[in-house]
């Protein structure tokens, strides 16, 4: 899904979380969005639909912020905590 289509969802009130969670540690992070129905909802690229990747927490951090998201819940492994942006 497109960040602009995400954005409206947000402000919809539908997403309960959004997780930034590693591709491997050679790639980066991508976002992944919960809505409260428990789907799942992954950031597409502007110009296909292959999934968003960042090369950094930061960079994923921002979107998730520009979106509107407050909390950012990260997970690589079992290791699991929630941010504040």
């Amino acid at each position: 899904m497109q960040e602009r289509e995400i954005k409206l969802l947000f402000k919809a009130g539908v997403f309960d979380s959004c997780q930034a969670i590693p591709v491997s540690m050679a790639r980066g992070w991508t976002l992944k969005f919960i809505a409260k129905d428990n789907e799942v909802v992954t950031l597409d690229l502007q110009r296909s639909k292959a999934e968003r990747e960042f090369k950094s927490l930061d960079g994923a951090a921002a979107v998730a912020r520009r979106i509107g998201f407050e909390w950012l819940n990260v997970q690589i492994g079992d290791l699991k905590w929630r941010e504040k942006m």
